[in-house]
């Protein structure tokens, strides 16, 4: 039992000024494994137990026993914190008078230090072999653990060595193989046994050698990161096989460093890219170089040609391939596309030369000239010569020719892309002029053109941004002169061109397709003031517009016209159609029946550029609804002349059959009486007002 400490004021300050004298010292001179003040709080536990045994009789071995094991738990295991207790707790105990009589107080405290170094000094020892004996037993574990570790990674790696598709090897600091998986073996098409001791840069194509030479040695010397690379390898029968093939480092320290070799077989993957790429540049069907392709040639070409010679792009379109299509089929017409495609081929031969496929049924021919190659007329006849030869296909004889552009001889300069829109250009001209036809570039002819695209292609948003208006052109009665009626006609006030007339308003509509929107405003407009001058004039004055072929043959002519007429209020016999001859007596039945119904409706069709040709004439008086027909002045039909005589009796054949007549273009006061001679009714042009505002109607 452990007896009390004296009760004096100045035992607690005491014990507390030993505990802090002695964790100072503890903590200066060794390691504690403590704070501070967790070491002071803790030995002043240990200074009052000291202090309770010296006090008592027969406790203070015991209490230093108690210490000495404490102190050792406590960390302070050291020769060095066994001395410094030793010193510190020894004075620090003699000086407390309070805990014993003098003649037994040096006593005690030397039996209670005595106990403490040698239960210390036991205590540390125990320490010593507990925790040499746990090293052991963690050393045993972590070494049976390691080799179980050990078994199963070998395990592990032996199962995903036979199985993956990925080829695998070890390789030494020369590249010997010291082992290898059986998916190296198939890769490289060798028994596995014969790859075991071999070079990894046997294996390697000759080309590859070098370079992986190269990495092999610089992994070895201090390479720390995976190399990654496309690589061809040698298949045992000499054939390429394409791998990934990564190395990596293997190090040890009780040996040379090694090199990991992987190996991911992308031959199948490398086989499909070139198949991928030479479908992206080759036409799937006639195998034929595409335009990509044809356009970087051509590049190439312009740069590495004999600037004597240069070369020359054939841009070719085939005649009529759509009736072959439409008519046997799209598998003759695709036959009969590979047969154009080997006779293109077999025209240039003899020459350096690529053949292309555009698209449907436009190809091209890039020809290096060179002092013997055939000029362009010899060269365009040999393609249709052999493009017209008959051949069998879909169980019939067919033969096709082709119209062409050529661009002969560009600048060394031009870009490709200038020299295929020069072809085309031409190509679109030649087309112009009929089949089997064929024209060389006209670089001024090419701006003319191109200026005419660029017209269309904006002529949308000139319209959107009111660049576009409707202007009127009388239309006067010969015999009083008094207005008749006014013709709509188009005006487009361009910012740069000034303004554009109606003719070449109603072309680029027409090339654009826009003509049908286009027109069905301009007609609405035209109802519109046709309304107003009725209330302006107090009478009806009709209105004009002269269709377009577009126009006319569109399926809902009829109920745009019907839904002006009744948007705008017009009666339909102020509104005046001109149709042109060739869809009114044309074969489309759709057309004359939806013009038919108009007539019927009381709509005014008239005929537009009429010719008073035979074959027109009989149509006309076949009874198609025509109230008039328009006739513009031929310049061999002056006034007096045979021509002249000769047209004034078929107009009179018009007009007996009750068909009115209005001439058109008149520019001269004889011209306008020869037409008044002839039985014209109406007349206009020049002479008597040109298309202006609607006040022009009015003046």
């Amino acid at each position: 039992m452990t007896a009390p400490l004296p009760a004096d004021a100045e035992g607690p300050r005491a014990r507390a000024r030993l505990a802090k004298k002695w964790a100072y010292l503890l903590d200066a001179r060794t390691f504690v494994p403590v704070s501070g003040a967790e070491l002071e709080r803790q030995l002043l536990g240990l200074v009052e137990r000291l202090c309770a045994g010296v006090a008592a009789e027969s406790q203070a071995q015991r209490a230093g026993h108690e210490v000495g094991d404490a102190l050792v738990d406590l960390g302070c295991a050291t020769a060095e914190a066994l001395r410094v207790s030793v010193e510190v707790v020894g004075k620090g105990l003699l000086g407390m008078a309070s805990l014993a009589p003098p003649d037994v107080l040096g006593r005690r405290v030397a039996e209670a230090i005595a106990s403490l170094a040698a239960a210390f000094v036991d205590q540390a020892r125990r320490t010593v072999l507990s925790q040499q004996e746990q090293v052991g037993r963690s050393l045993f574990k972590a070494m049976r653990d390691a080799q179980v570790e050990l078994l199963h990674s070998e395990a592990r790696f032996e199962l995903l060595e036979h199985h993956l598709s990925t080829g695998i090897a070890i390789a030494a600091a020369d590249g010997t193989l010291e082992r290898s998986n059986g998916a190296l073996a198939r890769i490289v098409d060798r028994p596995a046994a014969e790859l075991t001791g071999s070079s990894l840069f046997a294996l390697a194509h000759p080309d590859e050698r070098a370079a992986l030479r190269a990495e092999l040695a610089h992994l070895v010397a201090d390479g720390t990161a995976s190399i990654t690379q496309p690589r061809q390898l040698l298949r045992g029968d000499g054939e390429p096989a394409w791998v990934v093939l990564t190395l990596a480092p293997l190090r040890r320290p009780d040996g040379p460093a090694r090199v990991l070799v992987l190996a991911e077989d992308a031959t199948d993957v490398n086989l499909l890219q070139g198949q991928l790429n030479h479908q992206a540049l080759h036409d799937v069907l006639t195998r034929l170089p595409n335009r990509q392709f044809f356009t970087s040639r051509l590049e190439q070409a312009l740069r590495t040609a004999d600037p004597a010679a240069g070369v020359t792009v054939l841009h070719l379109d085939l005649d009529g391939f759509s009736r072959v299509t439409g008519g046997l089929g799209r598998d003759v017409g695709d036959h009969v596309l590979k047969v154009v495609a080997g006779r293109l081929e077999a025209a240039v031969a003899g020459e350096e030369a690529m053949v292309a496929r555009f698209g449907h049924d436009e190809f091209a021919i890039l020809v290096r000239n060179t002092p013997t190659t055939p000029d362009v007329v010899t060269t365009v006849r040999r393609i249709n010569d052999l493009l017209s030869e008959p051949f069998h296909s879909g169980g019939e004889r067919l033969a096709v020719s082709a119209t062409i552009g050529v661009v002969h001889r560009p600048p060394r300069d031009s870009a490709p892309s200038d020299l295929l829109d020069s072809a085309d250009l031409t190509l679109r001209r030649a087309k112009g002029n009929g089949r089997r036809q064929w024209e060389l570039s006209d670089r001024a002819q090419d701006g003319r053109d191109r200026r005419a695209f660029s017209l269309a292609a904006t002529m949308p948003g000139a319209w959107e941004n009111g660049e576009l208006e409707v202007r009127y052109r009388p239309v006067v009665r010969l015999a009083d002169g008094r207005v008749e009626s006014a013709e709509a006609v188009l005006r487009w006030d361009h910012p740069a061109l000034g303004e554009l007339p109606h003719e070449q308003c109603l072309a680029l509509a027409e090339d654009t397709g826009l003509i049908v929107p286009l027109g069905a405003w301009a007609l609405r407009v035209a109802c519109e003031q046709g309304r107003a001058w009725r209330r302006e004039l107090g009478r009806d004055l009709p209105v004009r517009w002269a269709l377009t072929p577009s126009q006319a043959a569109d399926p809902d002519l009829h109920a745009v016209v019907r839904d002006v007429l009744s948007g705008t209020g017009s009666p339909t016999a102020t509104l005046r159609l001109g149709v042109p001859v060739g869809v009114l007596f044309g074969e489309r039945g759709e057309a004359a029946d939806t013009l038919r119904y108009l007539a019927e409706d009381g709509v005014g069709i008239e005929a537009e550029d009429f010719t008073a040709a035979p074959d027109d004439v009989v149509r006309l008086l076949d009874g198609v609804p025509v109230r008039a027909v328009r006739v513009a002045q031929s310049p061999a039909a002056r006034p007096g002349s045979a021509v002249a005589r000769a047209l004034a009796g078929v107009l009179a054949v018009v007009r007996d059959a009750g068909v009115g007549l209005t001439a058109a273009g008149v520019t001269a006061p004889e011209q306008a009486r020869w037409w008044r001679e002839v039985g014209a009714d109406t007349a206009s042009g020049p002479l008597f007002a040109p298309a202006g505002p609607p006040d022009v109607i009015t003046r």
